[in-house]
């Protein structure tokens, strides 16, 4: 694992507080998972999946695992006694299961003023919309996911991404798809300055022109473009794109990446093998009229694309400093991570 550019900050330092670069662990969902994310010096942020299942002889409570997984070793209240204990680490909480939501949410809530005092960020995380090739009901659905959010843990940033179908006839989101967030969040009056639109890399390199949408409609919102659980690693020329992209639109200070980079040849030779499938199905829904709207480029805009390499080792911060001293969300979400880092992304 390669190191943030910032010097290490020693655990056993009771003033070590995550630093303003971070450094993921995803989906911690056992025991040892967390054991190892607790005690490496270098993760100072803890992603995990919450679902209500089996743990022990325990049935129907809320424990960290990604489905299809139905039981884990780890209970929510497990993981979240263990993470307050340690105090260093954010936590970004994605709920794959809406009955899990209510209870988890209340345990936080009991913990929130030692979650504040350490200087813990917390992100809610869920896919809560239909999305591209999944146009049918979320297991956790915005009208349920945010009141609850809202109501229980205002403190809370809200993480907000669409339900995804691996292929089909729609890989890419469309403006219906951003209109209706932006509709969501006017109508639930969310903060933009806490509030994160999670997106898949791929499918918006197909399209970008509705998030572009999405970011105007939604002032002071972020956007998180990220590789899935599982997913082959993304050429660094991708994100270099997507990145001179929002710059040549101003929003480049909105946008983050928590990707997996292709480091080797074999990583790029399959990165490359994946966007030709992508491509060929973009090429596939133009022909027959599927694609939706585009960013339109002037002549100059395209040769500043290909201007802007991606360094592997950048960094882009989840929080920054408060004027107060404590740390709050920041407008650039998380860093392009390291293959030995993101085994499983959410």
């Amino acid at each position: 694992m390669s190191k943030a550019p910032e010097a290490s900050s020693s655990l056993a330092n009771s003033s070590f507080r995550p630093r303003a670069q971070q450094r993921w662990v995803h989906s911690c969902c056992s025991l040892a998972q967390l054991a190892h994310a607790l005690t490496d010096p270098d993760i100072t942020a803890i992603e995990s999946d919450i679902l209500l299942g089996r743990h022990g002889l325990e049935f129907s409570v809320p424990i960290m695992a990604h489905p299809p997984a139905t039981s884990s070793d780890l209970t929510f209240k497990e993981f979240l006694d263990r993470a307050v204990a340690d105090g260093t680490r954010h936590l970004k909480l994605d709920f794959k299961d809406m009955a899990a939501v209510e209870p988890c949410l209340k345990m936080l809530a009991e913990r929130w003023p030692k979650l504040h005092s350490n200087g813990q960020g917390v992100w809610l995380n869920a896919d809560v919309l239909p999305g591209p090739n999944a146009r049918r009901k979320c297991p956790v659905a915005f009208d349920q996911f945010v009141p609850l959010c809202r109501r229980i843990c205002p403190q809370a940033a809200l993480s907000l991404g669409w339900r995804l179908g691996i292929l089909g006839p729609q890989q890419a989101y469309s403006e219906a798809d951003a209109l209706e967030m932006a509709h969501a969040c006017r109508e639930y009056k969310l903060d933009g300055e806490l509030l994160v639109f999670a997106a898949s890399v791929r499918y918006s390199e197909i399209d970008p022109g509705p998030l572009v949408t999405l970011l105007k409609e939604v002032p002071g919102s972020h956007l998180l473009l990220w590789t899935g659980s599982g997913e082959m690693a993304i050429r660094a020329r991708t994100v270099a794109t997507l990145r001179a992209l929002f710059k040549g639109l101003g929003m480049l200070d909105r946008v983050g990446f928590d990707v997996l980079l292709a480091t080797s040849c074999a990583q790029i030779g399959q990165a490359h093998t994946v966007d030709c499938t992508f491509t060929s199905s973009r090429w596939f829904r133009y022909l027959f009229g599927c694609h939706g709207g585009h960013v339109h480029r002037r002549a100059d805009d395209n040769a500043r694309l290909r201007a802007n390499p991606l360094a592997s080792s950048e960094r882009q911060p989840l929080v920054r400093p408060s004027t107060a001293g404590g740390l709050t969300p920041s407008k650039d979400a998380v860093s392009p991570q390291t293959p030995q880092q993101t085994h499983s992304l959410p």
